[in-house]
């Protein structure tokens, strides 16, 4: 009878044990889901991504078509408070926020403090994969405006030294 009893103790002092790590995994399992949920990843800068990286030649045609049918309208000469590609300041810092924050921007609209940007910068027919080429290429461009702006202005400081 004795060893009855002992086994009975040892059973349910088993099955608290067994319950106390339940409990214990449950609870860690919570801590590390609310942990992981809470913090933001950082946006890699849109000119150190891979994706902004690895364009290729293809990829810049089809965002330059889309620009030259929809985004040149307005980021070309600053029209509706646009930031043009010459804004090297604007450009760099749009880049920090990384191509997601971007791209949210342009497909759903934006209204920010220099004007507003339409939804899909009315490009309508574009679906969402020429949306995400025109905003690399609108940094492709913006690159390459300007380095050709501070070519033209040593130019012009070399000219008027003369």
């Amino acid at each position: 009878m004795g060893l009855y009893i002992s086994m009975i103790f040892l059973k349910q002092e088993y099955n608290i044990y067994m319950k106390n790590i339940y409990y214990a995994s449950i609870s860690l399992i919570i801590i590390l889901f609310i942990d992981g949920c809470s913090k933001k990843s950082t946006p890699t800068n849109i000119y150190e991504s891979d994706e902004y990286n690895s364009l290729t030649k293809k990829d810049i045609i089809t965002g330059e078509s889309i620009w030259a049918t929809s985004c040149f309208r307005c980021h070309r000469y600053g029209t509706n408070g646009a930031i043009v590609s010459e804004n090297k300041e604007y450009w760099d810092k749009a880049a920090q926020k990384g191509i997601d924050a971007l791209f949210k921007s342009v497909w759903e609209g934006y209204k920010g403090e220099n004007g507003v940007m339409p939804a899909k910068g009315f490009c309508n027919l574009c679906d969402e994969d020429e949306i995400r080429k025109s905003v690399f290429y609108m940094f492709h461009l913006a690159k390459k405006a300007q380095a050709a702006e501070e070519k033209r202005n040593k130019l012009k400081e070399k000219s008027a030294n003369l």
